[in-house]
């Protein structure tokens, strides 16, 4: 079958630019671009350009040189933008190395064409530097971190590669000279498949990489909402709504009656803020926040109600170990105070035991008795209740040695 080079030509550029278009579409259209993408788009761009002066060239000389730097630059273009979509990763080579290689692979060829030598030579130092430059953007890529998980980048790599075979078959076919094992027509046929099969390919893989970008951002984002809406960004603890969450579900696998609620706050917490300032009371509540966690087990639950206050849900616990765990909260501030002179941190809580069938907000209604009753018998202290809501029984009632002078 006879091939129609002019034809071949055509439809080559005809479908670059069908490639270039739609990534410029997506661009122009798209929600979010990330770095890199641009740089895609101009290698298809400037690739098909090249192919439109190849088709054009008629023997002016100075329309070669600009076509085949053209050729040349869409390996070298295409990973200018992966080091700008990757610019967290860190990359072997520096960028300087990329321009360094297409510079020498173009005047290579360029003092080839301007010695006037064979047409072979000239076709065989194009296809050779064009070879170099697929197989050190395909090298680059596979050491990335992320390249054993991402299906677009080992695709990408397979496309420079393939790129990168089709041209040491050309530099083949120059040095076989009439040994030759591909026609004319046929070499160009092969080459022209590449070039446009590494288009298509590109079109692809470039949504494939902002798509992949935009789901580990989207799940990234996912997860700081949630932590947002369920967290209290202050004290690392839950808030108060899902404090109530958790400890409700909690207790659904539990004895409630083996169950301890403790209910806290800081003493003189207003007069902190007044004396010092917001800033030192902020870095208070993280403090006690800090060395709540510290001491939880991690079945424990422990929340921010709000302002200075905190809950805690101890599963499997007795009053007596519940007071043994305020003191430990309490010793461990102990060497965290923020402001020991002027301002210095004590705790008053409120322990109650659970009953059967009780709900969690029952409970902390008693346990908020119980801290009440702390704060009258003069605070930094925890008290224990018992008896009911209308009628509570105090119990219990130990000092805690913070500071307080």
């Amino acid at each position: 079958m006879t091939l129609h080079l002019p034809t071949l030509n055509f439809i080559s550029i005809a479908m670059l630019a069908m490639s270039a278009g739609v990534m410029t579409l997506f661009g122009i259209t798209g929600r979010r671009v990330y770095r890199g993408f641009w740089w895609w788009v101009a290698a298809q761009w400037l690739l098909a350009l090249g192919l439109l002066l190849h088709a054009v060239y008629d023997g002016t000389p100075t329309v070669l040189p600009i076509a085949n730097l053209l050729l040349l630059q869409w390996p070298i273009v295409v990973l200018t933008g992966m080091r700008r979509f990757y610019a967290r990763h860190e990359w072997r080579v520096p960028p300087k190395a990329d321009a360094m290689l297409l510079t020498l692979a173009y005047c290579v060829w360029l003092a080839t064409w301007g010695a006037q030598g064979t047409a072979a030579a000239s076709v065989g130092t194009f296809a050779g530097g064009s070879f170099a430059l697929h197989m050190y953007g395909a090298l680059l890529l596979t050491l990335l971190p992320d390249f054993r998980s991402s299906s677009a980048l080992k695709a990408l790599a397979l496309t420079e590669w393939a790129a990168a075979a089709v041209q040491g078959l050309r530099v083949v076919q120059t040095l076989a000279g009439s040994a030759a094992l591909l026609s004319f027509e046929e070499e160009m046929v092969a080459f022209g498949m590449v070039v446009v099969g590494t288009a298509l390919v590109m079109v692809y893989l470039g949504l494939l990489l902002t798509c992949e970008r935009t789901e580990t951002n989207l799940r990234v984002t996912r997860r700081k909402l949630r932590f947002l809406a369920n967290m209290d960004t202050l004290t690392r603890v839950p808030n108060r709504r899902h404090f109530h969450e958790l400890a409700a579900k909690a207790i659904t696998s539990i004895d409630p009656a083996r169950a301890a609620v403790m209910m806290f706050d800081i003493d003189h917490f207003k007069m902190i803020n007044d004396r010092v300032g917001h800033a030192v009371g902020d870095e208070a509540l993280r403090q006690v926040g800090r060395c709540t966690r510290d001491t939880l087990r991690e079945l424990d639950v422990a929340g921010r109600l709000g302002g200075d206050e905190f809950a805690v849900l101890l599963p499997n616990t007795s009053v007596s170990d519940a007071m043994a765990v305020a003191a430990r909260i309490v010793a461990k501030l102990e060497h965290r105070q923020v402001a020991p002179r002027i301002a210095p941190l004590s705790l008053s809580f409120g322990v109650v035991q659970m009953r059967a069938n009780e709900r969690i907000g029952e409970a902390l209604h008693r346990a908020d008795q119980a801290l009440y009753e702390a704060k009258r018998q003069g605070r930094s202290r925890a008290v224990v209740a018992s008896g009911g809501e209308e009628e509570p029984v105090f119990g219990e009632s130990r000092r805690l040695g913070l500071t307080t002078t």
